[in-house]
């Protein structure tokens, strides 16, 4: 299902949510990238990412939601299906796939991007009940990939630079703290 910002506020207003949730998880895709994007393909990347998943052996596409380079939103696991996202930091959690590298040096994010994937945080955060913390608001980069163990310390462990090291300005706790985090408070 694709939604533009509005269509997913009154989308989830009526969701009925069937499952505890205690955090929301911020991804990049890293490929597809932006020059993947050709602002009419928002289905077909969606479906090239689900075969890619099942040929990593999950059930399904690992996202609960896609957020598109134009603004645009995509449910692609329901909200009550706990996500593929982080190795052993799933149960709780919705996962948002953001399609583009957000590493330093790649994609710079547009403004439509930027603002949807602040809105549809506030909205998860309200429509959950979540205050918005480094605990409810995480980020892949924060877990070893072989443990699933979050490891806050930079440099240490076996992790992804998902969301991207250009996320917000970073992927960093540090940098969490200081960009990403002061936008729902």
């Amino acid at each position: 299902m694709l939604l533009d910002l509005t269509e997913f506020e009154n989308w989830l207003n009526l969701f009925k949510n069937t499952r505890s949730i205690n955090h929301i998880q911020q991804h990049h895709t890293f490929k597809p990238a932006y020059k993947h994007f050709d602002g009419n393909n928002h289905f077909k990347l969606c479906e090239s990412m689900e075969r890619a998943h099942i040929e990593r052996e999950f059930s399904q596409i690992a996202q609960n939601i896609t957020t598109f380079p134009d603004g645009m939103i995509m449910i692609c696991r329901d909200l009550n299906v706990k996500p593929a996202g982080i190795l052993l930091n799933n149960t709780g959690g919705i996962c948002i796939e953001n399609v583009g590298d957000f590493d330093s040096g790649k994609d710079e994010m547009t403004l439509e991007q930027k603002e949807t994937i602040i809105k549809i945080t506030k909205l998860l955060l309200l429509k959950y009940n979540l205050k918005p913390t480094k605990a409810t608001l995480v980020y892949h980069h924060w877990f070893d990939l072989n443990t699933g163990k979050r490891i806050e310390t930079e440099g240490v462990g076996s992790k992804k630079s998902c969301p991207g090291t250009a996320f917000f300005n970073g992927n960093s706790i540090d940098s969490f703290n200081k960009n990403f985090l002061p936008l729902f408070t």
